[in-house]
């Protein structure tokens, strides 16, 4: 019987999330695992062991990988060695470097049922799409599986064979003459292809071996600190092994394809992405790439030996656990994130590439944003939201809003990244929305209390800079129940009613000489009540 697995590395557009991991855990919870035929198989009386014949080996110093010839799983010499030496690299990579924990394999390969040689583990090359189990076949269009048995620590790989897919679809037919038996079975004809550089994975198999070895060894090493897959951790299951998978690949950018679709989904926390599409959590190995790149590269690990420990605490406990060893503050770390993740795509470009994400940050797609009069965010844990501002002087309404926020102001191609701190950083914020070419506001949230709900009633409404001599001269915080304010000069004549919206206001430099002379003024909301000063000079 079987419990786990990890996924596939990538999958074919046109069916996205309908295959995977993913799909097996989600069945597992709804119906036991029974082993059955394949449902590629078109001879049920053929056993399995009919549709191959010998059986071939190839060893290296941890690795044993298993192969055949003819039949629906028939691979080629080349494309076997290159897979022994691609999971030679990654155990290299993943025990020897990263120290992490060698995954433990089988005494016999689940397929074709060979004796695996003592202290190696076992990688099975075969057409996944006719794996022996319906029950496990949910991935018509994989790279690859890593397969774990129930009550044991044992887990195997298994690589396509070829980078076709299409079984499922039952449009070709072969046939098998096994003594007096005819065994048929459907053949893979699609190729599963690279949309970020456009070339196909059966014609670049070597490029496909390698990515698939570094993401499915790695889910390998993952079930070895954690073997019981809980709702708000499988989507990290998915983000670090994509996320190593581009870290040891930096080339192929097999993540770019499931990024749109990840975009799409904001303000749905990370772990529930999998509920609405299987594709949009490997969007979620940009935050594995970020606490790689800008934290630290034993992030992760910290994370799986926290789960090994308590295996039923959330991610975001297990994120601030690891966090703690660089004494930084989880919501503040997932809000830097979240920042640098509003800036993809050509938007990078106006930040210096030392603070991108990852390197090619720049051909990531864009992100997407919200389109609001009226902002007043409300964020769950582990969810971020980013809304382009429609007009550069209006601010969100904070009242009830819990997390961390910051607003983006661009001038001539180049970002400034304003944090918002309390109600004063709000105000002095007027003066530069403004005088921006473009804003957009970022909002984020980490944990279910641990954030202080911004909020603008602890400054009075005031004009700044005081005194005033060039630039932008604005008025914050202004109450929402208000419609204008009034400025006036010493003698208490009227000089201007100003209407405004949201909770501040500017007037530009020219509007400022054109209405006040050098001087003292006074400013109210409203006509009724106490005014404060300020000084214009110039």
């Amino acid at each position: 019987m079987l419990l786990l697995v990890a996924v596939a590395v990538a999958m074919a557009s046109a069916y996205e999330g309908g295959c995977g991991t993913l799909n097996i855990l989600q069945n597992k919870k709804k119906n036991r695992l029974t082993l059955t035929a394949s449902t590629q198989y078109d001879s049920y009386k053929c056993r399995y062991e009919q549709y191959y014949d010998t059986v071939y080996s190839i060893e290296t110093p941890h690795i044993q990988v298993f192969y055949v010839l003819s039949g629906p799983h028939a691979t080629t010499k080349a494309f076997a060695d290159s897979t022994a030496q691609s999971m030679e690299a990654a155990w290299k990579f993943y025990i020897n470097q990263m120290e992490m924990r060698s995954p433990k394999g089988p005494k016999i390969s689940y397929h074709f049922q060979q004796k695996v040689k003592d202290g190696l583990y076992p990688v099975e090359i075969i057409d996944i799409g006719q794996i022996r189990d319906s029950e496990i076949n949910q991935c018509p269009s994989c790279y690859g599986l890593t397969l774990q048995q129930d009550n044991n620590e044992a887990t195997q790989i298994f690589m396509d064979n070829d980078f076709f897919y299409g079984s499922f679809q039952r449009d070709k037919k072969d046939t098998l003459f096994v003594g007096k038996d005819t065994c048929i079975y459907y053949k893979s004809q699609n190729p599963l292809r690279n949309s970020a550089h456009n070339f196909s994975y059966t014609d670049e198999w070597a490029k496909g071996i390698r990515l698939t070895s570094f993401h499915e060894f790695y889910h390998a090493v993952q079930l070895r600190y954690l073997n019981v897959v809980y709702d708000n951790t499988l989507f990290w299951f998915e983000a670090s092994a994509t996320g190593f998978e581009e870290v040891t690949n930096p080339g192929v950018d097999d993540y770019f394809a499931y990024l749109p679709s990840f975009f799409s989904e904001m303000g749905i926390p990370l772990y529930r992405l999998s509920s609405t599409s299987n594709n949009k959590i490997y969007g979620t190995s940009t935050l594995f790439l970020y606490l790689y790149h800008k934290i630290a590269k034993d992030v992760d690990k910290n994370i799986w030996e926290n789960y090994s420990k308590s295996p039923t605490q959330s991610f975001e406990t297990q994120l601030g656990k690891s966090l703690q060893k660089y004494n930084l503050d989880a919501d503040s770390v997932f809000h830097d994130y979240s920042v640098l993740l509003s800036l993809s795509g050509k938007s990078s470009l106006s930040i210096p590439k030392k603070e991108w994400i990852n390197e090619d940050q720049v051909e990531w797609p864009s992100a997407r944003f919200y389109m609001e009069d009226e902002v007043k965010p409300e964020v769950e844990s582990l969810a971020f939201e980013f809304y382009r501002a429609s007009q550069n002087s209006y601010t969100p309404d904070f009242t009830n809003f819990i997390g961390k926020a910051s607003v983006i102001t661009f001038n001539d191609g180049h970002a400034t990244i304003h944090k918002i701190q309390n109600a004063r950083s709000i105000g002095s914020l007027a003066s530069a929305l403004s005088s921006s070419d473009s804003a957009i506001w970022v909002f984020s949230r980490l944990g279910k209390s641990e954030s202080i709900p911004i909020v603008t009633k602890d400054a009075p409404p005031h004009a700044f800079p005081v005194p005033w001599r060039e630039g932008a001269l604005c008025f914050a915080p202004l109450p929402r129940d208000k419609k204008f304010f009034e400025i006036r000069n010493r003698r208490g004549d009227l000089v201007a009613q100003q209407k405004y919206e949201g909770t501040s206001f500017c007037l530009q430099e020219d509007q400022v000489k054109a209405m006040m002379s050098p001087g003292v003024y006074r400013f109210r909301v409203g006509n009724k009540g106490k005014t404060s000063s300020f000084m214009v000079i110039y």
